[in-house]
């Protein structure tokens, strides 16, 4: 009996001392689990970027990489894609990208409005930002876009030494600026007074719109976005009459893609080219800033600020690193990394003066003299935003098409911007 009894509490031992190892082994398993670190996803970031552009938005990315160990891919859409790809996606219910960034404030608070965005409002300081920038993609209170890239539209760049070895001078008046178009006409080599961008049709709706700015002032701009004022009225219909008329006279070039057409102005094929501030980004004037100037509208009282905004679909599989980089583009340093990087202005007010080039700051100086308003197709978007394009890409080919009906089928188009 009593050697039964050593056995048995002998195997009890045995099988407690088991279970100790057991549960300790398993406490260590589940430490283990609780302790492995997460495995940091890639984010994919949408854009209209490419070239230049692309190449410094991603000195901007690799910082946040730098500052997070969260890495980021990105991918450049054009316009069309961009507008299509992405709705497509979402109404899908799916997204490939966590990070999206586009200048149409009108197209942002259609997808918000469709439940698709995640809003910003805790994300960012509204204080550092214009309150203009950030009405138009406000809504309910909530605000769903992060301003990030502003470009300002000043002008007509040229090159300096072409306005000087051809004894042309910078007009203030708008006469003088028709007779400034006449000259460079006249000048061996050029082809056209005004290099014509084209692509989708955005260069084109950008030179429209100097027009009605500089011709019916920035509160016609304004009543067009809004529906005070139709595009069928006499004071529209003034200002297409005086652009058709430069035209007819052979101003204008052939339209051709953006990118291509930088280059001819530099090389003296065209004399002067009316484009955004991020034009200093793009080569040959990337490399030769100090031959490179604009000029405002004669007389102009506004321009158009575009700005590129940070949205955030709230589908996104990464939310907790999405917000992070989203943090990111809000903040004073993704923003001054990319004014230092050339052809970009900064939302952030907290970016100085300082850290801009001469050229950009005198970007920077005009636009601070005239009230700064809404892209027009931008403001209004879809389905307005690509007749106008289409209608002004027929214009430019052939600028004897009847304006009444151009604009009529503008006018059919608008509709109220949702902001």
């Amino acid at each position: 009996m009593k050697k039964s009894k050593a056995i048995s509490q002998t195997v009890w031992m045995a099988i407690v001392a088991i279970l100790i190892i057991i549960i300790a082994a398993m406490g260590v398993g589940w430490y283990l689990t609780l302790q492995a670190p997460r495995e940091k996803p890639t984010l994919t970031v949408f854009s209209l970027w490419s070239g230049a552009e692309e190449a410094n938005f991603k000195e901007a990315l690799e910082r946040f990489t730098n500052n997070t160990g969260i890495t980021v891919r990105h991918i450049g859409y054009s316009t069309q894609e961009l507008l299509i790809t992405v709705p497509t996606q979402l109404r899908a219910g799916v997204t490939i990208a966590d990070v999206i960034i586009a200048p149409w404030p009108s197209w942002i608070l259609s997808l918000a409005g469709d439940g698709h965005l995640t809003s910003v409002t805790d994300m960012i300081d509204a204080t550092k930002f214009p309150e203009t920038y950030l009405d138009v993609v406000t809504t309910g209170n909530e605000i769903y876009g992060i301003p990030f890239k502003v470009s300002g539209k000043p002008g007509f760049w040229y090159r300096k030494s072409f306005f000087t070895n051809n004894g042309l001078t910078v007009p203030t008046t708008y006469n003088e600026f028709k007779t400034l178009l006449a000259n460079i006409s006249q000048i061996e080599g050029v082809e056209a007074a005004i290099a014509s961008g084209n692509g989708v049709g955005w260069p084109l709706s950008d030179t429209t719109e100097a027009f009605i700015i500089g011709l019916g002032g920035y509160q016609l701009q304004l009543d067009l976005i809004f529906g005070d004022e139709q595009f069928n009225s006499t004071t529209v219909k003034d200002v297409f009459v005086e652009l058709v008329s430069l035209l007819q006279a052979g101003y204008f070039s052939v339209p051709d893609d953006f990118d291509l057409q930088v280059a001819r102005v530099w090389d003296g094929t065209y004399g002067i080219y009316f484009q955004g501030s991020f034009i200093t980004a793009f080569e040959p004037f990337s490399e030769n800033l100090d031959d490179v100037a604009f000029f405002p509208f004669p007389g102009t009282d506004g321009a158009t600020g575009a700005v590129d905004y940070a949205i955030m679909p709230a589908l996104t599989k990464h939310p907790v690193e999405a917000r992070q980089l989203m943090e990111f583009l809000a903040g004073a340093e993704a923003q001054e990394i990319m004014v230092g990087l050339g052809g970009f202005l900064a939302a952030n007010s907290d970016v100085p003066d300082t850290a801009y080039s001469p050229i950009d700051l005198s970007v920077l100086e005009f636009m601070r003299t005239v009230t700064i308003v809404p892209d027009l197709d931008d403001a209004i978007g879809p389905p307005f935003q690509t007749t106008f394009w289409d209608q002004l890409k027929g214009l430019w080919v052939a600028p004897t098409t009847d304006l009444d009906t151009l604009l009529q089928a503008l006018q059919d188009d608008w509709a109220p911007p949702p902001f």
